[in-house]
């Protein structure tokens, strides 16, 4: 099987605070208006139980509230802190993206994967990036410098045509 396209991206703390902050600003819209949209339907049914005179079930409710904050606001910044921590930026890993005509391929000291284009959630394109979603949290971030044989033009064309249904460019200011 013929690679058509080679990047060895290192990660480092600043490509992940690139993607962070494309990341954040991607969804963060669509995230907060879900979690206020959840909070407010759970604080109406805590003023349905009250006046209904169930409090027994309100405060059970109030915990529910409670453990839905923390989960949806501090959850993920716990994430992020513990990716911080890990080998994987602190130790400034590179990965090794082989592309083939079917699939890719992710290799690192430790670890080997196959993934086939369609199993990808989203492909973004930016200034500086390629951003491979595979669920809506998780990404392989490409960085387009890395390219072997410096054909990211090239790559751009081939992701545009294997992933068409899921790719969007998004215009970001060079860093």
């Amino acid at each position: 099987m013929e690679i058509l396209f080679e990047n060895t991206t290192k990660y480092t703390k600043s490509i992940y605070d690139k993607f962070l902050n494309f990341h954040r600003k991607k969804y963060h819209f669509s995230y907060m208006a879900y979690s206020i949209l959840a909070i407010a339907f759970i604080l109406l049914c805590i003023v349905i139980q009250v006046k209904a005179h169930n409090l027994t079930f309100a405060i059970l409710v109030c915990f529910g509230l409670v453990a839905f904050v923390f989960w949806r606001f501090f959850r993920p910044i716990s994430q992020v802190s513990k990716e911080y921590k890990s080998d994987k930026i602190k130790g400034q890993k590179p990965f090794t993206f082989k592309f083939y005509d079917k699939f890719f391929t992710i290799q690192d000291d430790k670890q080997f994967s196959k993934i086939k284009y369609y199993q990808l959630y989203r492909v973004f394109e930016t200034t500086d990036f390629f951003y491979l979603y595979i669920d809506k949290t998780h990404s392989f971030l490409v960085d387009k410098s890395c390219f072997k044989e410096d054909n990211w033009e090239n790559f751009s064309l081939f992701i545009k045509k294997k992933c068409w249904w899921i790719y969007r460019f998004v215009k970001t200011h060079k860093n």
